[in-house]
């Protein structure tokens, strides 16, 4: 789930009004007569099918009625009269497509939230709204206590907030989202990638350009390289400000450098590169004014020729609903203005006959009064045709979302669209496909990684949160990767192998999360086989590779080699730093343990000390080794496996 709150420029919110948003109320009159129970709005029947809010809530308040709570909170505002700080806090708590939680769940994160930001005993109103891709929670709150009438400002609200979501998602086996600090953070890109399904700049990136950049950082020597790969991809990258951005090659759109991985943050690349370079000599693509190999367009997360001309189809559909609504905006803007222009005509004529007539001074006087009269009942008149113009226009829907675009056209036979649909449906049910069982589940031991503080539910199913973002739940028929990582896809694999013991595994999930799986198996040596036979020829050939040679770098993954690349570069100017290499079986013996570094992919590595050279070994369970002290002496054996030995009484390498 991510959280965001909504600010007023120049601190102007007005809880009547934002209230009135959140329970979709158009006027007072519906304010007032909206008394629909939470039940009847949940019951999404025929003729309340499409709503906007499913249900609404009221908190802290005496009234029972929105029209009545809104006019309480009102009240207990203008109690306090020395803050001139915003008195409402509004917050949206948005979760990704296809998820549906329980009321019982929404109440129970909009109470801990609140609870968290310190507003618990205050009151607010609050509503799930369904009008996008993915269901949201408003909640308005009041920041005056009701009792003691002081006004409280969460401090560092964004913090809290975040904690508390990864908290929430844990306790109610939510999707994880990346929170602050945590993996790719898409932000802004992420919310609307999700609310409308539409590719941005930052997660095309991501997915098509990130895994060309990042390896021309590891590999490349210079600028000059990395400008090239930029190029193939139709991107810049340059200075501004105090760090680097990426953009098109036309400027148009960019994003930071280090929001697409850390290792394209300005520090890294000038520490790898030296001072910044710019393009100019670079012999690429964009120099030329040829093509690049790929580039970025605005278009579908689906990139087929049939996609993209459906929503070639969409935009232009889009296009001319806006233009349409703008068209009778300025039509009802003439028409309110050519009204104003005859009645400052008509009235000054009038004013004239009256001023010329032979009347009475007295009854020009009692003319004029009518007259004024006449006028501000016209005025009234056309405010109210105005308004209702207003709130027609408002009600009119510009354009249908790519969703409700994609059901049109699917309902007009459009094969392509059906597909588009469903693909978007299943989105959330690939998480729960990437997954690992057995046969035979009689034997299945029950355990529990205390170390690792999992969240239990009360169906006895343990979540796990990794440290790089992922998320595992170990549950009693399968252990399943709701939020792939390299982290999470190591924690399964070794519950699985631990639970499932003697019995071949059965890894169900996208082909990448297969192949990761085989190849972690590999790496780390488990004790596991699996049930696809392929699966399971590819683990022993991995596993052949690896003993083929002391030094295996094509079975070593590729942050772990990039780790030991940059140790040994910085061997030229560091002479007392051993060579590094990945540890192998020939190395089972006795090795100093020199501590553990976390790296780029969110893995753990051990640093294994001999009198030749530093030993890199990847670890499965970083509990395994908080026990362990710097500069002790440990036993491995041939699988990697270790017993503590003797305590040393130096530390030097």
């Amino acid at each position: 789930m991510i959280s965001k709150r909504i600010d007023r420029k120049l601190k102007t919110s007005d809880f009547d009004r934002l209230g009135r948003y959140v329970l979709e109320a158009k006027n007072d009159a519906a304010t007032i007569l909206w008394t629909r129970t939470a039940e009847y709005v949940v019951d999404l029947k025929a003729e309340t099918e499409g709503e906007k809010v499913l249900w609404y809530r009221l908190s802290n308040c005496e009234a029972e009625i929105p029209a009545m709570a809104i006019a309480e909170v009102l009240v207990t505002q203008s109690q306090n009269t020395r803050s001139q700080a915003d008195k409402t806090y509004h917050c949206v708590i948005s979760f990704p497509e296809g998820e549906q939680p329980s009321r019982a769940q929404l109440e129970d994160i909009e109470d801990q939230m609140c609870e968290a930001l310190g507003l618990a005993e205050h009151q607010r109103i609050s509503a799930v709204h369904q009008d996008t891709d993915n269901i949201h929670l408003h909640l308005a709150i009041n920041k005056v206590h009701p009792a003691t009438f002081k006004l409280h400002e969460p401090y560092r609200d964004y913090y809290v907030r975040d904690k508390t979501c990864r908290a929430l998602e844990l306790k109610h086996g939510l999707t994880v989202d990346n929170g602050m600090g945590q993996g790719q953070r898409y932000g802004k890109a992420q919310v609307l990638e999700a609310h409308t399904g539409e590719r941005t700049l930052l997660g095309w990136i991501q997915t098509e350009a990130k895994p060309a950049l990042v390896q021309a950082v590891q590999e490349e020597k210079n600028w000059d390289a990395l400008h090239q790969v930029m190029a193939e991809h139709g991107l810049i990258i340059k200075p501004r400000g105090a760090g680097l951005v990426i953009t098109l090659a036309d400027g148009s759109m960019g994003v930071k450098a280090s929001s697409v991985d850390q290792s394209l943050s300005f520090k890294s690349l000038t520490e790898r590169f030296g001072v910044y370079v710019p393009p100019e000599n670079v012999q690429s693509p964009v120099t030329k004014q040829e093509n690049p190999k790929m580039t970025y367009q605005k278009g579908p997360k689906q990139t087929d020729e049939a996609a993209q001309e459906l929503y070639t189809s969409f935009q232009s559909q889009k296009q001319s609903a806006w233009l349409a609504k703008s068209q009778l905006k300025e039509r009802l803007a003439t028409e309110k203005e050519r009204f104003a222009q005859h009645l400052k005509v008509w009235h000054a004529q009038e004013r004239l006959k009256i001023k010329q007539s032979s009347l009475t001074s007295q009854a020009k006087r009692l003319a004029y009064q009518q007259l004024a009269q006449n006028r501000e009942s016209a005025l009234q008149a056309q405010r109210e045709t105005v308004k209702r113009q207003k709130q027609n226009l408002k009600a009119l829907r510009p354009a249908p979302t790519w969703e409700e675009f994609l059901i049109q056209q699917a309902e007009q036979g459009s094969s392509k669209a059906l597909e588009l649909l469903r693909h978007r449906k299943a989105k959330q049910a690939n998480f729960e496909k990437a997954l690992l069982t057995a046969d035979d589940l009689t034997q299945a031991k029950q355990l529990i990684y205390q170390d690792l503080k999992p969240f239990i539910r009360k169906n006895g199913d343990l979540i796990y949160q990794v440290q790089d973002g992922g998320a595992v739940t170990d549950e009693k028929q399968w252990v399943s990767v709701s939020t792939v990582t390299t982290g999470s896809a190591i924690l399964a694999l070794t519950i699985a192998a631990e639970r499932f013991q003697n019995h071949p595994l059965d890894v169900q999930g996208s082909p990448e999360f297969k192949r990761q799986i085989v190849q972690l198996a590999a790496q780390h040596n488990m004790a596991v086989t699996f049930k696809d036979g392929a699966l399971e020829q590819e683990r022993q050939q991995l596993i052949q590779g690896q003993q083929a040679s002391l030094r295996p770098e094509s079975s070593i993954l590729p942050a772990l080699q990039a780790y030991i690349t940059e140790r040994n570069r910085m061997r030229k100017r560091v002479n007392d730093l051993k060579p590094h290499r990945a540890w192998t079986a020939q190395d089972a013996g006795p090795v100093t343990y020199q501590g553990r570094r976390t790296l780029t992919d969110g893995t753990e590595a051990v640093l294994l000390e001999t009198q030749e050279a530093m030993l890199v070994k990847p670890v499965q369970r970083s509990e395994d080794f908080q026990k362990i002290a710097v500069g002790q002496t440990v036993q491995l054996d041939e699988k990697g496996q270790w017993q503590r030995s003797s305590q040393l009484k130096g530390r030097g390498r």
